[in-house]
């Protein structure tokens, strides 16, 4: 009878400490889910950044504000033959 409820007890003990653990990996995976939703979303906003400091129209604007760069005339170009 001892054994049995010893048995019983420990069985009693492990389900417990299963359910507990079970919550703890449960926390430890939406966790990383928001962290994994966090940097798809910087991720996206990185992207935007990067497609509008590229912009072809703001690189020919710092271009010839900044650098003073311009586009050459039909005399000033010269055609290189390999």
């Amino acid at each position: 009878m001892l054994l049995l409820f010893v048995a019983v007890l420990v069985s009693a003990i492990a389900v417990s400490y299963s359910a507990h653990w079970n919550r703890q990996l449960l926390n430890t995976l939406y966790g990383e889910l928001n962290e994994r939703d966090k940097a798809q979303a910087e991720w996206g906003r990185l992207i935007l950044e990067q497609s509008t400091w590229t912009a072809a129209s703001r690189i020919e604007n710092l271009a010839s504000e900044q650098l003073k760069m311009r586009v050459p005339s039909a005399d000033e170009v010269r055609m290189v033959a390999p």
